[in-house]
């Protein structure tokens, strides 16, 4: 039973249909050319099995739903459950992509160095 004035949090599930189709676009996104092999490559989970997600609308297994957040991580995690802004990998994802742009922002300002310097 819950306490008086305590906060209680609907964990929304996600069906099966829903869950193989949202794991399918970010794999897709990940990897547009030959998608299956690169997903084998990246998590050990088999080719012919994500095959099976990617063409059949199949929905991973646990083992293979934990190689993919392994792999993907944060960005994964938005990406299946969206619906979940108040979730601890909303804000991992957030400082991710922040660093991934700031070490592209600083690759941008030497290359734009370089060019200046060269005047």
């Amino acid at each position: 039973m819950r306490k008086t004035g305590q906060a209680h949090r609907k964990i929304t599930q996600v069906d099966g249909r829903t869950l193989a189709e949202r794991v399918a676009g970010f794999l897709r996104e990940q990897h547009p050319l030959k998608t299956a092999q690169c997903v084998e490559a990246e998590t050990g989970v088999s080719a012919h099995t994500v095959r099976k997600w990617l063409e059949q609308g199949n929905a991973p297994s646990g083992p293979a739903y934990d190689a993919l957040v392994n792999r993907y991580g944060a960005p994964f995690l938005c990406r299946v459950h969206p619906d979940r802004s108040d979730a601890w990998f909303v804000d991992v994802a957030r400082q991710q992509e922040q660093q991934r742009l700031e070490r592209a922002a600083a690759t941008i300002r030497q290359q734009l160095a370089a060019v200046m310097g060269g005047r």
